[in-house]
């Protein structure tokens, strides 16, 4: 397959801000040819189930600035294919507790007004003449278990502060399992919630496939939370 950068939980507009700049960095320096995304890409904290956190932005506010960041990095990669994500699914899990039909909502292309990005809940496609991968938002902490199940390679995001690949090797191929980490900004009030359910914190980075091999990419932080420029 074609060399590809992986992106997870960008968690816009509420995203690190060094991320379009390390992405761009990262996709030249691997040779990136296509993108894609595992869910989560914009938070919709303002529409969460959960308390609203103060210094927050309004609904409207949000959306409109997520939808900048949606913008800006469909000009980046025109073709991404992501997956939707528990905070990307926000608008139609709100549909649903009021019984609004989802065939009322627009279009994930719509609401962000941009076209040419596949959204679903997980893909399956070809890495080399010997396995296939499974690319979802989660389906549990441990993604070797995922890759086992499932007798694939197997990426997934969702969990923050995870960060590695791992291999197993089945009666024909040796297979891996990669999780992502995060591009959000750990210091920003939308993440209060995570703050009380465990001290670890976020990885930031992501992680690209290399000549059909999994390799994780770390955003190298200085003292001041910032990316030091190196890939």
């Amino acid at each position: 397959m074609n060399n590809t950068l992986v992106i997870s939980d960008t968690h816009f507009p509420y995203h690190h801000p060094d991320t379009f700049e390390f992405l761009q960095a990262v996709s030249d320096a691997y040779g990136c040819e296509d993108a894609m995304h595992t869910g989560d890409m914009v938070d919709n904290h303002a529409s969460s189930f959960h308390e609203i956190e103060y210094g927050t932005l309004s609904a409207k506010e949000e959306h409109e600035q997520a939808k900048e960041c949606v913008q800006q990095l469909h000009s980046m990669f025109p073709k991404l294919k992501t997956i939707i994500g528990n905070h990307g699914a926000m608008t139609e899990r709100k549909a649903k507790s009021a019984g609004i039909p989802l065939d009322h909502l627009k279009s994930y292309n719509d609401m962000y007004e941009i076209d040419g990005w596949e959204w679903k809940d997980h893909y399956y496609f070809e890495v080399d003449k010997y396995a296939s991968c499974l690319l979802v938002h989660t389906m549990g902490a441990n993604t070797l278990t995922n890759a086992r199940s499932h007798s694939h390679h197997s990426i997934q995001g969702h969990h923050h502060s995870k960060f590695g690949i791992e291999y197993f090797s089945d009666t024909e191929v040796l297979r891996w399992s990669m999780t992502v980490g995060c591009l959000v900004n750990p210091e920003h009030p939308a993440f209060n919630y995570a703050k009380g359910a465990t001290l670890n914190r976020p990885v930031i980075g992501c992680g690209v496939i290399w000549e059909d091999t999994p390799v994780l990419c770390r955003m190298q932080l200085d003292k001041g939370g910032r990316w030091n420029g190196k890939v």
